[in-house]
């Protein structure tokens, strides 16, 4: 077994606690006997067992999804509805598996098995959560810190009707419950021109927070948001709770940005981050809210309207424009991090001078300071959750985040004017 196919069967222990085991094709599992191949090559019918199998998409040693071996049409919709198809890659792969799920050859092509055995399960829980009958399919995405199983709900028929995520570990179990907070404070917040899921359900799954949320009606007609919606946006969310225009030096914001410094304890990045921070002039910044993992995972739009999801890490009280700089960051490492670090360090600039923007009242020469702010408060983040640890592609800060948050500080001196 690798580490992946450790993270799976821990992950079946916590959705089934009766526990899983991995197996190929049709052998047997735990507490039955496999039985005979059903029709187009699916799985056996369960019998008194009630063995059932889930297939880990593309295979159990690099598992991304997790569908159901014997139901064509939620595991071909909960492909669909994992992918990213954000290129032209990505959309064939994405049709090429959907076609092979809904014809039922992809068990035949798809080896792999998690076999879970009888008992009480994370369904049965969704199912009375919801009143109706709910049929998962488990997105689980890469390595990181935060990864945690984001389970989407469907009909026996696969229509939609909810995302549920439950915590895996400390981390992640702080972070559905701040989740659940944010959904609460959102469920009466004013956004014109944003969409958020409403919270259906809150509780607790083999002693960890359980959230779920309605499906939003996003898809094949939404797409990536143009930069107009964008930043529409990121000011909508900023306006969740505008603080006035202060000086840097005299924030709040600055205070427990260097206190979380501080909790870093003996990380050798501390010092670097701390001195960075002190470096920077008093300019005077608008504060306001943000979402805090503003991405094209995140966000989907149609000409009319957006909607934004995966709330976990909205703060308040934060400079203007970090949302902003946030998405562009993560498009712009997409081919590469140190040459999409290199080309943010100037889209990201230019997204802060908008005019949109500036007219809310971002300051041009407060621009460099923001973003050393952003990359401080990141790099804050990344070493508390330890996200080096798990090898995310963004995670080695002192690789690529400290030297160029090294320019911005030098930027932020000259042009706010102030002496170097």
């Amino acid at each position: 077994m690798n580490g992946e196919t450790t993270y799976l069967t821990d992950l079946a222990e916590i959705l089934w606690p009766c526990g899983g085991l991995l197996g190929r094709g049709a052998d047997a599992a735990p507490g039955g006997d496999p039985g005979r191949p059903g029709p187009d090559g699916e799985e056996p019918e369960e019998s008194g067992s009630a063995v059932r199998a889930y297939l880990p998409v593309p295979s159990a040693h690099n598992p991304r999804v997790i569908v159901p071996a014997t139901d064509r049409y939620a595991a071909a919709r909960g492909i669909a509805a994992f992918a990213q198809r954000h290129s032209f890659r990505e959309k064939v792969r994405t049709a090429l598996l959907t076609t092979a799920f809904a014809s039922g050859i992809a068990p035949l092509l798809l080896r792999d098995r998690l076999h879970v055995g009888s008992g009480r399960t994370i369904e049965h829980a969704l199912a009375a959560a919801l009143d109706r009958e709910v049929v998962v399919a488990i997105h689980v995405g890469p390595p990181r810190a935060n990864r945690k199983p984001v389970l989407l709900l469907l009909t026996p028929a696969g229509r939609a009707v909810g995302y549920a995520k439950v915590g895996v570990n400390d981390l992640t179990s702080r972070l559905v419950r701040d989740e659940i907070r944010a959904l609460r404070r959102l469920a009466d917040a004013r956004l014109p021109d944003i969409t958020v899921p409403r919270l259906l359900h809150q509780g607790e799954w083999n002693g960890r927070p359980l959230l779920v949320q309605e499906a939003l009606p996003v898809g094949a007609q939404t797409e990536r948001p143009t930069r107009r919606q964008l930043l529409r946006c990121v000011l909508q969310i900023a306006a969740l709770e505008r603080r006035p225009e202060q000086s840097l030096a005299d924030s709040g914001y600055r205070a427990r940005l260097e206190q979380r410094i501080d909790a870093l304890g003996d990380r050798p990045e501390a010092p670097r981050l701390r001195a960075a921070l002190r470096r920077l002039p008093a300019v005077r910044l608008p504060f306001g809210a943000w979402h805090g993992d503003l991405t094209r995972w995140n966000v989907a739009g149609t000409p009319r309207r957006a909607f934004v999801w995966d709330w976990e890490r909205l703060a308040f009280d934060a400079p203007l424009g970090f949302d902003a700089l946030h998405y562009e960051l993560n498009e712009c490492v997409q081919g590469g991090v140190h040459p999409g670090v290199h080309r943010w360090l100037d889209t990201g600039a230019r997204l802060l001078c908008d005019p949109m923007v500036t007219a809310a009242g971002m300051r041009p020469q407060a621009v460099p300071t923001v973003m050393a702010l952003y990359l401080i408060d990141l790099a804050a983040r990344y070493l508390q959750d330890r996200q080096d640890e798990a090898g995310g592609h963004l995670a080695a800060v002192d690789d690529w985040l400290l030297p160029a948050l090294d320019g911005l500080g030098e930027r932020a001196t000259a042009e706010a004017g102030l002496p170097g």
